[in-house]
């Protein structure tokens, strides 16, 4: 069985409901609520143009270029999407590699509700480009 992006999604909102979370509960949320974010938008990155020079794009990590697709995306809203991925990502790092950071819950509940709404645009945005191939 693979995992999805919803799997890694409701596996962050159980820690975020668990009323006894701790902090490594909290930074798990911030990380696997970016992974499901990171999933869903590589997916959906494959059907975007690719608008830099390849050999520079295979250069780029994973995160990189899933980002890169979005962000030189001839659609404005999906550049600004590329801006929000950002902002999760370096969150989500921060919850991984920052150790020395003390993480509450309050903004645990933020990031996990801002990748929520990420979630939730980036689904509509799979559904519409899959109804375009269905109906080119």
């Amino acid at each position: 069985m693979s995992a999805s992006h919803r799997d890694f999604y409701h596996f962050a909102e159980a820690l975020l409901n668990n009323p006894d979370s701790t902090e490594i509960d909290f930074r798990n949320v911030i990380s696997r609520s970016y992974f499901a974010v990171f999933q869903l938008s590589r997916e959906i990155s494959y059907n975007l143009p690719l608008s830099i020079d390849p050999a520079e794009y295979q250069k780029l990590d994973i995160h990189d270029k899933v980002i890169i697709r979005f962000e030189k995306s001839p659609d404005k809203r999906i550049q600004a999407v590329s801006y929000l991925i950002k902002q999760l990502r370096a969150l989500g790092m921060s919850a991984d590699y920052d150790t020395h950071l003390d993480i509450k819950r309050i903004e645990t509940t933020q990031h996990f509700y801002a990748a929520q709404r990420l979630l939730s645009s980036l689904e509509g945005l799979l559904a519409a480009i899959n109804a375009m191939e269905q109906h080119p």
